[in-house]
């Protein structure tokens, strides 16, 4: 089988596993994602919950991988739930969708877990993209947030502090194998598939990283991996 015909058959594969959780409490916001998935029929929506309570209480269970959440809830800030997921579905990927387009707001989610930020306001077409390329191990945030992004970390790499004081961090050959197909932007059931491992095992690897590195989504354990030399 060529590449590209590999390609198309993992693409198609992807597709037929996206299952989305959404937590969102406008119904307008609702209909509209709603909308947007029926270019995907693939792609199931195994929930929705409509506060930070719902959520706390029903998706813990959802068979979902994809988490589509919003920061402005009634009952709590977004960006608590997001730890809360990253800790209880560490597989998963969390892209907010939020109407918060500020820096804090970004940099606070992305410490969180996100592992993608989209802005309401966007086409049925870019939502769906997003989800599309969050799936395939991207990181997928709007324009204008990633150049707020990029101006952070400039502000980081100019004012250093004394959190920047790195301790020694050991990782076991299999934890380093997995980082390193991490950095290089494999999902997880691709990981297991390149070192012949389940993707439960993938998943209790980088839930070691995350506690060994202390964070809490892929964008960070990367980021920490190379400031510590271990990439």
């Amino acid at each position: 089988m060529n590449t590209a015909s590999r390609g198309s058959q993992q693409s198609a594969q992807m597709d037929d596993e996206t299952r989305i959780y959404l937590i969102e409490d406008d119904p307008a916001i609702q209909h509209f994602v709603r909308q947007a998935l029926l270019s995907r029929p693939q792609w199931q929506l195994v929930g929705v919950s409509v506060s930070r309570r719902h959520a706390l209480e029903h998706a813990l269970h959802a068979n979902a991988n994809v988490f589509l959440v919003d920061l402005g809830l009634p009952d709590g800030r977004g960006e608590d739930l997001l730890h809360w997921l990253a800790v209880e579905h560490p597989d998963a990927e969390l892209l907010v969708f939020t109407v918060f387009g500020d820096e804090s707001r970004l940099v606070a989610a992305l410490q969180a877990g996100a592992t993608g930020y989209v802005l309401k306001g966007c086409t049925p077409e870019e939502l769906v993209t997003a989800i599309e390329q969050i799936r395939a191990g991207g990181a997928p945030i709007s324009p204008l947030l990633a150049r707020m992004l990029l101006r952070q970390f400039r502000w980081v790499q100019e004012v250093p502090t004394a959190a920047q004081e790195l301790q020694e961090v050991l990782l076991s050959d299999r934890e380093t194998e997995v980082l390193r197909l991490v950095a290089q932007g494999y999902v997880n059931k691709e990981i297991a598939q390149r070192l012949f491992i389940s993707p439960a095992t993938v998943g209790s690897h980088i839930k070691n990283l995350y506690r060994k590195l202390a964070v809490h989504s892929r964008v960070q354990v990367v980021r920490a991996a190379q400031e510590r030399g271990l990439l």
